[in-house]
């Protein structure tokens, strides 16, 4: 079945007042995390009882997506073991949610085709940080979905099966980038866990589906389906837009070639 989400930052507040507004409009919340010198919104542990409470009040799991700032890839080897260890805390500070699985960033030196102008060192670097990863945090690693970014996720697809993770099927990321989406869907559709989507138009991604290439929507939709029907597994959806016009306007475009193999809301299977 598929667990219909959206991001944590639908309405201009904090988390748990997006995941007050969204409980009974999905089943899945992604909570994106932040951390830097600057600013953070990562949860208290008295807040993190409050999400607990929250997803147990409307059947909500949540998909953590980890910090976008950190660098597992890096040659510094400061900078690479601090991307496990935020990995490691945020992993710790979760652990009392229905965490669905973690959205992973094999984040790239450069935005583009070309994720480092050093290759080898770069995927040796994120193998030696998966390895400490699957091999400290205690977690099955077929919950850590590495994300389709900027790059072909060619480039790291043997990382990815060396050690036993899924994957965060962008495709929006793969619509703004030109690549082959009927390809890339018909490839990593079996090994993903999450699949985000947003409209793509003038360069610009995370916009309203409705602002998509319908055909484009469409048919990915269907391959969605036919892949539910293919292995049944269960997958998360996440509309993954910032803001209510975006959320609202792209909902529904899910639900109807969806509507098969969505799991009901709460309010569906009459918990109210």
């Amino acid at each position: 079945m598929i667990r219909l989400g959206t991001t944590s930052y639908i309405i201009p507040d904090a988390i748990i007042p997006n995941v007050r507004f969204l409980s009974g409009k999905v089943q899945d919340v992604e909570l994106v995390l932040f951390e830097s010198k600057e600013a953070s919104n990562l949860p208290t542990a008295q807040e993190i009882q409050t999400l607990a409470l929250l997803a147990r009040q409307g059947d909500l799991t949540y998909t953590v997506h980890f910090p976008l700032d950190v660098w597992p890839g890096a040659a510094d080897e400061t900078l690479r073991r601090t991307a496990v260890e935020t990995y490691l805390r945020i992993i710790r500070l979760t652990d009392p949610l229905p965490v669905f699985s973690y959205v992973l960033h094999l984040t790239p030196e450069a935005w583009g085709a070309v994720p480092s102008t050093d290759m080898d060192r770069w995927l040796s670097q994120l193998d030696r940080s998966l390895q400490e990863l699957t091999g400290e945090s205690g977690v099955d690693p077929s919950r850590f979905c590495a994300e389709t970014l900027s790059y072909p996720f060619s480039l790291v697809l043997p990382l990815v099966r060396r050690h036993h993770l899924s994957v965060t099927l962008d495709i929006g990321h793969i619509w703004l980038m030109g690549y082959d989406a009927g390809r890339a869907a018909r490839q990593l559709l079996p090994a993903a866990r999450i699949i985000h989507i947003h409209g793509v138009r003038d360069g610009k991604d995370h916009r309203s589906l409705a602002d998509g290439d319908p055909r484009l929507v469409d048919a990915f939709l269907s391959q969605v389906v036919r892949q539910e029907a293919q292995d049944g597994v269960d997958r998360v959806v996440t509309i993954e837009v910032f803001g209510q016009e975006k959320f609202f306007s792209s909902k529904p475009l899910l639900e109807k070639p969806l509507r098969r193999i969505l799991a009901p809301t709460r309010h569906e299977h009459g918990d109210d």
